[in-house]
């Protein structure tokens, strides 16, 4: 590989291989592990340390790109950029973004050093009520640390004070979305209703906060670990070795069988389980977008116990497209199942008893009565929010009349 083509790879902030185009094809590139690399520092479960290359046809491998910026985060890279990468391509957009990712994977030019992500006070972008575009602002100052996926417009930063030590660098420790609010209204509250009622319904969600204006939306990663490192974190694009663009092939019960195949076997009872309940979940607030992108694993290092990821990105689709269905198929069909399908599926695909079926879509029928509670309490508070939260308690009643309730 030319030098000029290549970037280093980092598993955990340990220099693991390279990554780069092959000097006898520019459509290929490789991938390549260090002599003396560990079997726990593998990049991908997907990819074990082998001494040959891994080769990739016109772009990344899929564990590469699976945080590339996609939407409008992209354009914004390519705009700032175009003078100087005349031709923003995976690779290139790893040179820009590799150095602060989701996951314990980095990238970085070789002979660089890590760049700490600047601090921004949580408190200011939830509590702020000005005019001025805030998340404009912090799209400028953050688009260079957010190797992050996803068409809305989100980026990584680090919260002012954090109290995770400080391991080679200071890496972001939150994720910030905001949304086209003609496109999209008051998408940032939908998602937050939509986490409400997982949290309510005990599915594993990391903390979520809404800004007082309803224009933004913040996350606490849920892949940092309490000494500052960063676990592994692999979606199920990435383990049925496709890109970003097949987020929309395949099936619910592909997902089972992904998780039987990567999660550690004393921890896919507890998977299944919560799987079961989250596809559930979708089903009731009429989530048309729980994608393979929305779906992970996660692990401490490559030869640890692998485990399902907390519940992320959920929202109802339905306010926006009426007409919407299931991102991927579920016995057969993308239509919003009615209650004997989506038994039927966890009983036959998740190998969950009657029983069990029967509990965790009652848990979740109350969890999603609750943030129907919230979401009134809400608007008692704030009465612009009274058109939007109708359409949202529409779709949550139907989608729990149609999926989880007995007719």
């Amino acid at each position: 590989m030319p030098a000029d083509a290549v970037l280093d790879v980092f598993t955990a902030g340990r220099r693991v291989g390279t990554l780069g185009r092959s000097d006898v094809d520019d459509d290929t590139v490789l991938f390549g592990y260090s002599a003396d690399c560990p079997v726990a520092d593998a990049v991908s479960l997907t990819m074990p340390v082998v001494r040959d290359h891994y080769e990739s046809m016109t772009s990344v491998h899929p564990v590469f790109e699976m945080n590339l910026p996609e939407g409008a985060l992209r354009e914004r890279l390519r705009l700032a950029f175009a003078k100087a990468v005349p031709q923003l391509d995976d690779l290139a957009l790893l040179t820009l973004v590799g150095r602060s990712q989701i996951g314990r994977l980095r990238y970085a030019v070789p002979n660089t050093k890590p760049v700490d992500v600047p601090e921004q006070s949580i408190s200011k972008l939830l509590t702020y009520e000005g005019t001025e575009d805030l998340f404009k602002g912090l799209v400028e100052r953050y688009a260079e640390h957010s190797g992050i996926s996803g068409m809305q417009p989100k980026v990584l930063l680090r919260a002012q004070g954090s109290r995770l030590p400080r391991v080679t660098h200071r890496s972001a420790t939150h994720i910030v979305k905001s949304f086209d609010r003609r496109e999209y209204p008051d998408l940032a509250a939908n998602e937050y209703f939509c986490m409400r009622a997982a949290r309510h319904a005990g599915i594993p969600t990391p903390p979520v906060e809404l800004s007082v204006n309803r224009q933004m939306l913040v996350v606490e990663r849920f892949d940092v670990r309490a000494d500052g490192n960063f676990l592994g974190c692999e979606d199920f694009c990435v383990l049925n070795a496709l890109r970003s663009h097949g987020r929309y092939q395949g099936s619910y019960e592909e997902v089972v069988t992904r998780v039987r195949q990567f999660v550690s076997p004393e921890y896919q009872q507890q998977a299944l389980l919560q799987l079961f309940a989250m596809i559930a979940l979708s089903c009731a607030v009429e989530n048309g977008d729980a994608h393979l992108k929305n779906f992970a694993v996660i692990y401490e290092s490559a030869s640890s116990p692998v485990r399902l990821a907390p519940a992320y990105d959920i929202v109802s689709t339905t306010p926006y497209e009426r007409r919407d269905v299931l991102a991927l198929t579920l016995g057969g069909s993308k239509e919003f199942p009615d209650r004997k399908r989506l038994r039927q599926f966890g009983r036959a695909a998740c190998g969950l008893s009657e029983a069990r079926v029967s509990q965790l879509m009652d848990t979740v029928t109350k969890g999603v009565r609750r943030a129907i509670a919230d979401m009134r309490r809400y608007v008692r508070r704030r009465p612009d929010f009274a058109r939007s939260s109708e359409h949202l308690i529409s779709a949550f009643t139907r989608g729990m009349r149609r999926s989880l309730l007995a007719a």
